[in-house]
């Protein structure tokens, strides 16, 4: 198995775009890079069911979303945006050259195999780990309510998966159209950013696994000397190694408490 700190980048890729937003524009950008960059095999569009929501719903919103990247997509490629002047839609030109690297997009999204995907709240964490097995899977979080993101990058920085990325324009949108899609934008404004690489998601992972790793030593020594101490009780009892083992074992209790108690004050 592939290990998800070191995957390389080259190979084709498995998409998960976990979608919030109904505005079609930024899955557009995603897109646009995703298929330039990484070379998806398929491209999964997933809508969490936050509590309290309908699944039916929700099902519904994720095959809109679909309905309307395609629709939006193919207005591209025959060479308009649908640009809201005083109120009114109106076909604004993107000329020639945008046009075919739409066309271009359009034909790559329409091949490659695409998938609605709706997740309950409460089985997210197991969800994820299914989508994890290939150990191809890259996620898109560029639209996803903050509340939703925590949950998401928890669970994937638990899991020991880095690959969850969000494309960033470098400031606020100001007019939402076709001047903040990916054809207008200098290389140099946006970047698709790999949040794992943040110094401060850094810390937490090391922080995460240094606890996990401290966790199973001790499980392993309470073992051990538990281990050592009913054997000795029943083959030895009463005897000088009796009396020593239980002290040792006393003695790692207490040393194992102050030291898992001097790690959470950190």
């Amino acid at each position: 198995m592939i290990n998800r700190r070191q995957r390389p980048d080259g190979g084709s890729r498995n998409i998960y775009l976990l979608a919030t937003s109904n505005i079609p524009d930024p899955y557009i950008n995603v897109l646009a890079h995703l298929f330039q960059h990484k070379n998806p095999t398929s491209v999964n569009f997933v809508k969490i069911v936050e509590r309290g929501s309908a699944y039916t719903e929700a099902n519904e919103q994720i095959h809109s979303i679909y309905a309307q990247i395609v629709k939006l997509m193919e207005a591209l490629a025959s060479g308009t945006y649908p640009r809201k002047v005083d109120g009114e839609v109106q076909p604004h030109s993107i000329g020639q050259k945008a046009a075919e690297q739409y066309s271009a997009l359009l034909d790559k999204l329409l091949r490659v195999e695409t998938r609605m995907v709706t997740v309950d709240w409460g089985d997210l964490d197991r969800e994820l780990g299914k989508f994890l097995a290939d150990d191809q899977a890259i996620f898109d979080v560029t639209t996803l309510k903050k509340n939703l993101l925590v949950d998401v990058v928890s669970l994937l920085i638990s899991r020991d998966c880095l690959e969850f990325y969000s494309f960033d324009l470098g400031k606020a949108p100001q007019y939402f159209d076709d001047r903040e899609l990916i054809h207008s934008l200098n290389p140099d404004s946006y970047s698709y950013r790999r949040i794992s690489d943040s110094p401060h998601v850094a810390a937490a992972r090391k922080r995460m696994v240094a606890r996990s790793a401290t966790l199973r030593s001790l499980l392993f020594s309470a073992s051990t000397v538990g281990a050592s101490v009913i054997l000795i009780q029943f083959l030895l009892s009463n005897s000088w190694a009796d009396k020593l083992v239980v002290a040792i074992a006393t003695a790692a209790s207490i040393v194992s408490l102050i030291f898992v108690l001097r790690r959470e004050d950190r």
